[in-house]
């Protein structure tokens, strides 16, 4: 496995590698996205991917309005398991971030397992902030949290980090 340091926009053509690092991160026990979901994905315009470390490494955002303001939805963030504490987790929401402010989005939502600890860390180091619990969101006892981040005061990500998966609901 290589780990090149390139991020770039993921294409169509990407659908093998996105597809086998989501069978990798997710598995069935927490969703991974079915191949006819990765295909739509990549081919919606409301959704921008981002492809690292060779497709080891990506991330999803899904774009919304409501007339009055525009906003990002992390919808997926997922690091090989050989990969994990590289700092490509980081590399992507800050690239993605970035991204979202020149494109004028005022915010950025999540959704993330309570219990993942390390997401939730790597999440406030950007400084995303609990919104809302959302209980059984996951499944039966599977609790999440609903995390913001305004993107006109957001500051970088500093210090150490920890790395993990991360997924929203469908």
């Amino acid at each position: 496995m290589t780990s090149g340091a390139a991020i770039r926009r993921a294409r169509p053509a990407d659908l093998d590698r996105i597809e086998a690092l989501e069978r990798e991160c997710f598995g069935t026990v927490d969703g991974a996205f079915s191949r006819r979901q990765l295909r739509r994905l990549l081919a919606n315009p409301r959704a921008r991917w981002m492809l690292a470390a060779d497709g080891q490494a990506v991330a999803c955002w899904l774009t919304a309005g409501n007339g009055r303001a525009r906003w990002l939805r992390l919808y997926s963030l997922a690091v090989h398991p050989g990969l994990r504490g590289q700092g490509w987790g980081k590399r992507l929401l800050s690239s993605g971030l970035a991204w979202g402010r020149t494109q004028g989005f005022s915010a950025c939502r999540a959704e993330v397992r309570a219990s993942n600890h390390g997401a939730r860390r790597l999440y406030e180091q950007f400084g995303f902030r609990e919104a809302g619990r959302l209980p059984d969101y996951y499944g039966r006892g599977i609790d999440g949290v609903r995390l913001a981040l305004d993107l006109r005061r957001a500051r970088p990500a500093a210090g150490p980090r920890a790395e993990t998966n991360s997924r929203v609901r469908r």
